[in-house]
């Protein structure tokens, strides 16, 4: 089976550069303009609907015409504690210029209070073996950090070093599941079509 992951579109938190993490925000304007002209990727036209819960993410879903959406906790974005809201620069500027390095590196990264990339992806491998047990080809809408997660689990990334091929955003990333959930890359960097 075949899953296809989306980001939701764009948030004033996005342009501003803040974190967002568990903080519900609606899409922007200019998000909800962008997403509208857009449709999912070819060949998921009978694909069965998963959504974070996340404001974003259902604005999304519904921008794109997706329809009966399976909410799903285990699709929100990575919780960021006591960082969400802020940016980078405000990070830094409140918590030392160290404050990322003393959070841990790769899947050991944990933001203060918050969850650590190896907790996220352990809930999102739950997620694809649920669904890889019924079969049906899946569109999932998400965050940044669940594509991140879902790349990390088709390749085995460890986050120790730059990214080996570039993840866009704006576009999906379409795993082929098996049977047990194990997730491999079947398209990277998938055009949604537009309207």
């Amino acid at each position: 089976m075949k899953l296809a992951l989306l980001r939701h579109g764009p948030t004033d938190w996005n342009a501003e550069g803040r974190v967002q993490g568990t903080v519900d925000t609606p899409l922007s304007a200019a998000g909800k303009a962008k997403m509208s002209a857009l449709l999912p990727p070819a060949g998921f036209e009978n694909a069965v609907v998963y959504c974070s819960p996340k404001l974003r993410a259902r604005q999304t879903a519904a921008c794109l015409g997706l329809k009966n959406l399976h909410l799903d906790p285990r699709l929100a974005e990575q919780n960021w504690g006591d960082w969400e809201g802020l940016t980078r620069a405000e990070m830094l500027a409140r918590d030392g210029a160290d404050a990322f390095e003393r959070s841990g590196r790769g899947l050991a990264f944990r933001p203060p209070s918050g969850e650590s990339t190896a907790e996220l992806q352990a809930r999102l491998a739950g997620f694809f073996a649920d669904v890889a047990a019924k079969g049906d080809d899946v569109i999932a809408v998400s965050h940044m950090g669940v594509l991140r997660a879902a790349y990390v689990l088709a390749t085995g990334w460890d986050m120790s070093a730059p990214m080996p091929a570039e993840l866009d955003l704006k576009c999906a990333l379409v795993l082929a599941l098996a049977p047990d959930g194990t997730p491999s890359i079947a398209g990277l960097n998938v055009p949604l079509r537009v309207r």
